[in-house]
């Protein structure tokens, strides 16, 4: 029997009824990666995933070393302004524990 953990890192609001969430799965068999979850919101069945995108270590870093670091970073390499101020949506939804179906 597997012992899989998922904690849910972060979850970025989209709209009122779609959110992403990002996600650390380990597993002490297949070690750990990051998940990337499209969600949906519908009142008869609540947040589902509609897609899932998994990103092993080596692509974290690379997607952090592609997005750059704002300390020590060159302005060539950086990424716009705008890409770098978090705005509160007029929604955010609340998650107290997510179960995957």
């Amino acid at each position: 029997m597997s012992s899989l953990s998922e904690t849910v890192l972060s979850t970025i609001p989209a709209s009122e009824v779609e959110r992403l969430l990002v996600v650390l799965v380990q597993s002490p068999e297949n070690g750990s990666r990051m998940e990337l979850r499209q969600q949906s919101f519908s009142k008869g069945i609540g947040w589902f995933t509609q897609s899932t995108v998994q990103l092993d270590p080596g692509q974290v870093a690379a997607l952090r070393s592609a997005l750059g670091n704002s300390r020590g970073a060159r302005s060539a390499n950086r990424l716009p302004r705008e890409f770098s101020k978090i705005t509160s949506p007029a929604w955010q939804p609340k998650v107290v524990h997510a179960d995957s179906a």
